[in-house]
């Protein structure tokens, strides 16, 4: 989902009712409460999430001299003998996305370029609703081959500019919380109607934010609300429960291989959440760098040498002096951003 940043549920405390499928979704699915996204543009989100790697600030890793190559979600499965779909709303060349997804996994690729020109409604291309509904025809038509299928389905109406559409009837007034209310609804109008498909009882669904975005107060160098989301997995197999451990986009991978019991080799950045827990997440902005612990958040900006630290108390930033404890965080994050640039060199 795009921008949807978890300060805009109720669940995490917004006080409008603005996203009543994904605060009653909370209830009903493995639903996590500290899960972080690994950059702060879609692209970073679509390859932490799909291919398990983390965002390296400013750099797009679906653009390259050579179409870049990443093994993750849609290549192990499609060497399981799955079908692999992606649904976007734009045209297909933004981000080098057709070219990146049908070098890495992906067997059919959906874009502006494959919808009535009348559902074009900006820039960005189609609505949530319709690219919902598109994709809801293709995944039948999929599934009644019996071959198992993977769809992922990247929407856009949370981003400006907003276009709502004139038959949704919001509860609240501004054009930045209408936009989140239709974005939820499209979400559970989908599931409306996926549930009275043959295939719903025999899929995990997995839903989150590509990123988040500015919410509420700043309390820190670098917003929270850009880059704390919702992850949500529900389906046979997966436990509902509330997870309180920190999670990053990267643990996608590894968590849906182990729920779906499929092996793989792996070499991504991620842990099997349903097994193990993480002492540390990292995530970035354009220029920063970010570690954080339950209790400690440690923000570097690599342009101007400069650190910022925090103490974490009933989940606010407090600004705090870098001491002995920051330590860990500082080399944890530098580890793991010059590891990610060693692998890049070395492909």
């Amino acid at each position: 989902m795009e921008s949807m940043s978890a300060n805009l549920l109720q669940t995490f405390g917004q006080q409008q009712r603005l996203t009543p499928t994904l605060d009653s979704l909370y209830n009903h699915s493995m639903a996590f409460t500290h899960c972080y996204s690994a950059g702060i543009h879609t692209n970073h989100g679509m390859t932490a999430s799909l291919y398990s790697f983390p965002a390296m600030m400013f750099r797009n890793l679906m653009k390259g001299t050579v179409t870049p190559r990443h093994d993750g979600i849609p290549t192990v499965l499609k060497q399981n003998g799955y079908h692999n779909m992606f649904f976007m709303t734009h045209e297909a060349q933004y981000d080098n996305m057709k070219a990146f997804f049908a070098t890495n996994g992906y067997d059919d690729i959906y874009a502006q370029e494959d919808y009535p020109k009348e559902e074009v409604v900006n820039s960005f291309g189609v609505s949530d609703h319709f690219l919902f509904d598109y994709a809801l025809n293709k995944i039948n038509s999929q599934a009644a081959t019996n071959k198992p299928f993977f769809a992922t389905l990247l929407t856009i109406s949370n981003h400006p500019p907003y276009i709502i559409p004139e038959w949704f009837k919001p509860k609240t007034k501004e054009p930045e919380t209408q936009i989140v209310e239709y974005a939820d609804w499209a979400i559970g109008n989908f599931l409306n109607k996926a549930r009275k498909q043959s295939w719903y009882n025999n899929t995990v669904f997995v839903i989150l934010a590509d990123h988040g975005k500015l919410v509420g107060k700043v309390s820190g160098e670098l917003p929270e609300s850009y880059n704390h989301i919702p992850l949500i997995i529900f389906g046979p197999g997966v436990q509902n429960k509330r997870v309180d451990k920190l999670a990053n986009q990267v643990d996608i991978m590894p968590t849906l291989m182990s729920i779906l019991g499929i092996s793989y080799q792996y070499d991504g950045f991620g842990i099997d959440q349903t097994k193990h827990e993480r002492p540390l997440v990292f995530y970035s902005a354009d220029n920063q760098i970010v570690a954080r612990t339950a209790n400690r958040c440690y923000i570097y900006e690599p342009k101007t040498n400069r650190a910022f630290c925090y103490n974490i108390k009933d989940n606010q930033l407090q600004q705090a002096k870098f001491t002995a404890e920051f330590e860990p965080l500082k080399q944890y994050v530098f580890a793991m951003i010059q590891t990610a640039q060693f692998m890049l060199k070395k492909q």
